[in-house]
């Protein structure tokens, strides 16, 4: 079962998030913040991230990947925001910084948050 791990301060987002993954038999690790989230991936190495680009401790969810990967250098990314504009997709200053990272816009659907992840998965460093 692949570990997702999800860094969402927002609990309506997190648990519609959790529920899409959990129904296509992904497992998930939800934490709210960069602190936690890299305490999580020390004790289970994530098979995805899935983060939120603004977070509640001071960073963003592009600085947490590029920290991630330098544990787990092809590491699927996929950030969420409210900030992105145009859906789904691999451009932007974001995933600039995140090769192969996806950039997803809140509010997206089931099939997008799917389709975002299949294609960070399709990436390897």
């Amino acid at each position: 079962m692949t570990q997702v791990l999800l860094v969402e301060d927002d609990d309506a987002v997190a648990l519609i998030v959790e529920a899409v993954l959990a129904g296509s038999g992904r497992a998930v690790r939800r934490v709210s913040g960069a602190g936690a989230a890299r305490e999580a991936a020390r004790e289970a190495a994530p098979a995805v991230l899935v983060a939120d680009l603004n977070l509640p401790d001071g960073e963003d969810g592009v600085t947490l990947a590029r920290a991630l990967r330098t544990e787990w250098p092809d590491l699927p990314v996929v950030l969420i925001s409210g900030a992105f504009e145009g859906g789904a997709g691999t451009s932007g200053a974001a995933t600039a910084e995140v090769p192969g990272g996806v950039c997803l816009a809140k509010p997206f659907r089931r099939a997008a948050l799917l389709a975002a992840i299949d294609a960070a998965e399709r990436w390897r460093g």
